[in-house]
């Protein structure tokens, strides 16, 4: 129950937006949304990647609950936010990949960057710790921190891949199911080979539920299952969809607020456990018993 943490941390949260860094030598620009402790340091580092056409920095609802409780929490723009006018509906599909190349991409070059960040915002001076980093993200956000942390693609087509070279990612937090993406395999973060968290739930079918698309084909993955498997933490939710009825991406005022708070509860731990290294988190999350103030809504296990 310590490990549990649905309610707001011990810190003040200090939020820095519109923040911006230069990317491919001037070429063009990223802009941040951050949320960090107003006091300590340094903290563990999560760069939040946004689902696809999303606001960009829209994250609020679990990003500063985890600055709280001693997290930087660095959520980058990606090309294709809505907030830069990027229209999901009507982009060509063969437009996507080099979309989701670019978005690989900001994940390490934030990371890069965290000098230059901290000069555009003086309070974050000596607040983020760049052994502790963690790659979480939501929907499209989830494929990209997939990729930002080892799993390749390849087009069954032209057999081109998508990777990344990098390696500096210790965990793994994903806010929704990638598998529920029809251009991806089913459970593609087994093939991951760091510690992992999946928040799905009932109604979590994936933002292309109920939209008209067009899929030009499922990506392979090229990895193998990692030998041992690295823990994945799996928490179910019933009744959820996949913006938690507007917590995020659209948002909402009638979002779930149930299940947002069993969210941020066992995220948090998940955080504890593998970029704190806290025993405590870690029992919490092996042994899957969740409080009852989590109601009989939510099940946490391991795949």
């Amino acid at each position: 129950a310590v490990a549990y943490k649905p309610d707001p941390g011990p810190y003040g949260v200090i939020i820095a937006g519109n923040v911006s860094i230069d990317a491919d030598e001037g070429a063009r620009s990223i802009l941040l949304r951050l949320s960090f402790p107003d006091r300590g340091g340094p903290y563990p580092l999560v760069v939040l990647s946004h689902g696809g056409g999303c606001i960009g920095g829209s994250y609020s609802a679990v990003g500063d609950h985890w600055a709280s409780h001693g997290y930087v929490v660095i959520q980058p723009t990606h090309a294709d936010s809505a907030s830069l006018g990027f229209d999901m509906a009507n982009v060509d599909p063969r437009r996507m990949e080099g979309i989701i190349r670019q978005r690989v991409a900001d994940m390490s070059i934030v990371i890069n960057r965290t000098d230059d960040i901290e000069r555009s915002v003086p309070a974050l001076k000596g607040k983020i710790d760049p052994d502790r980093l963690v790659a979480a993200g939501h929907s499209m956000g989830g494929a990209t921190a997939l990729l930002a942390t080892g799993m390749v693609l390849e087009n069954p087509f032209s057999k081109q891949r998508v990777d990344s070279q990098e390696d500096r990612y210790g965990a793994l937090l994903l806010l929704s199911e990638p598998g529920h993406n029809p251009t991806l395999p089913e459970a593609p973060w087994q093939t991951n080979k760091l510690p992992t968290f999946i928040y799905t739930g009932t109604n979590d079918r994936g933002s292309e539920s109920g939209e008209t698309t067009r899929i030009p084909f499922q990506y392979n993955i090229v990895n193998e299952l990692p030998d041992p498997l690295p823990p994945k933490h799996h928490l179910w939710i019933d009744g959820i969809d996949h913006f938690l009825s507007g917590a995020w991406c659209r948002t909402t005022d009638s979002f779930d607020r149930e299940g947002l708070d069993i969210l941020r509860g066992v995220s948090t731990a998940f955080l504890d456990a593998y970029a704190k290294g806290d025993g405590a988190a870690r029992t919490f999350l092996d042994a899957g018993a969740l409080p009852e103030r989590a109601g009989t809504r939510a099940t946490l296990s391991q795949r």
